[in-house]
């Protein structure tokens, strides 16, 4: 009991103890007994000879406590991996809000919405009622999951009504939306067809369109960012290879080197992308390559390593497709390849001083996507299954009594109610 008590304040109270004990000591030392003494020096000396021993044992327990801290964590730092590259990078992208309070292990959720208070525009609100409204209701998530493919209505009116470019600034032709009108849009899709949500949400968070927005040089936005927002180009993102899925940053078969031909500066890049959503449809892609300099052409403007190059559909060189069907799901998927395709500058996403700048986009802007885009699935999901759920409760009888009124089943009720219904204005 008394190791549990000292172990783990032995790195603030150790050096107090230990002052303690030879203090102590000290007076033990320096301090003589004669039948001449005063009694206060008498018992002065007797309290420290009393207390001798038990402040040995506590010097001895904290130091053998230090020793323990000292071995268990050199141990634990052999064995851990080291903090690569990209770690660090993503350690100092972003901001820090209500995930410092999760891992304070105290989260308020009464300060988050004291905090943060999202509300829709009456645009955004008016896009929810009518278009999305609209969209819900000629998609028949039956067909969609049958055919797995959705009505050329469907894909006309999700072009035409800028489903696609939620995120692109108005300026370019786009809807300029919030972060919370995205996410409300895709929670309600998600009630409806999965699969539309998953077709929205891509072009959303992890397109190109935002990266062009933020990165993007002149030329690139102006030749782009309209195209995306009109639906000419549904844009997709070339990142998982099939031997690089959640370390996808490691872009293992996909590598690029730069060269110079007939006096321009480029890539030549080699790629193998696959499970890439959207990729049978897409007009643009954005590839992540690993790029190499060994010759030292960038000259100091951009760097080796992670980059980013945007490749309309008839590059030379480049293959999308063809279509795969992962977990049966109807949404579009398929691959992207190419071999020594040769890839200018210009089409460097951000220029030549981009180069090497492909992870510092992927944390800071795509990650705002993936923390929005699958969470706004989720609970879009969980309401359709509750809304399902909750109506098979009441037609499915036992005992001539709908199962809905069972303690049980309203117990699991009241449960998982607030998640899901967690969400104001979607």
């Amino acid at each position: 009991m008394l190791s549990q008590t000292i172990i783990p304040q032995s790195k603030f109270c150790g050096n107090a103890a230990r002052g303690g004990a030879s203090r102590a000591l000290s007076v033990l030392g320096t301090t003589s007994w004669s039948p001449n003494s005063s009694p206060n020096t008498q018992n002065k000396l007797h309290r420290a000879q009393k207390h001798q021993p038990q402040q040995t044992q506590i010097r001895t327990i904290l130091g053998l406590a230090h020793a323990i801290d000292v071995r268990v964590y050199r141990w634990a730092k052999s064995v851990l991996p080291p903090i690569s590259k990209t770690e660090k990078i993503a350690l100092g992208c972003g901001t820090i809000g209500f995930d410092r309070d999760i891992f304070s292990g105290n989260p308020s959720l009464q300060h988050l919405l004291d905090t943060y208070e999202p509300k829709l525009s009456e645009e955004e609100q008016s896009y929810l009622e009518n278009e999305v409204t609209h969209l819900c209701s000629i998609l028949n998530d039956h067909d969609v999951v049958i055919k797995k493919d959705f009505t050329k209505e469907a894909w006309d009116y999700m072009r035409d009504n800028k489903f696609f470019s939620m995120k692109i600034p108005k300026e370019y032709g786009g809807l300029g939306f919030s972060t919370h009108a995205v996410s409300c849009v895709l929670t309600k899709l998600a009630t409806q067809c999965f699969d539309a949500n998953a077709t929205v949400a891509v072009p959303n968070s992890l397109g190109p369109g935002e990266l062009l927005a933020r990165y993007g040089t002149d030329e690139q936005k102006q030749y782009f960012l309209p195209r995306l927002a009109d639906g000419t180009l549904i844009p997709c993102f070339g990142l998982t290879g099939p031997h690089s899925g959640s370390d996808a940053t490691s872009l293992i078969g996909s590598y690029g080197t730069v060269e110079e031909r007939n006096g321009e500066l480029g890539v030549r890049a080699t790629f193998k992308k696959r499970y890439i959503t959207l990729a049978p449809v897409a007009g643009v892609v954005g590839i992540g390559l690993n790029l190499s300099d060994p010759q030292n052409l960038l000259g100091g403007h951009g760097e080796e390593g992670f980059t980013v190059a945007l490749l309309e559909r008839d590059h030379q060189g480049l293959r999308m497709g063809p279509r795969h069907v992962p977990l049966n799901a109807a949404f579009m998927n398929g691959t992207v390849e190419g071999e020594d395709v040769w890839i200018p500058m210009s089409s460097i996403l951000g220029g030549q001083e981009k180069c090497g700048f492909g992870w510092h986009m992927f944390v800071e802007c795509l990650a705002e996507g993936r923390g929005v885009s699958l969470p706004a699935g989720s609970i879009g999901a969980a309401r359709g299954v509750a809304a399902g759920v909750g109506a098979y409760a009441r037609i499915r009888k036992q005992f001539r009594v709908p199962i809905a009124e069972f303690g049980g089943i309203q117990e699991g009720e009241l449960f998982f109610r607030p998640y899901i219904s967690f969400g104001v204005g979607c």
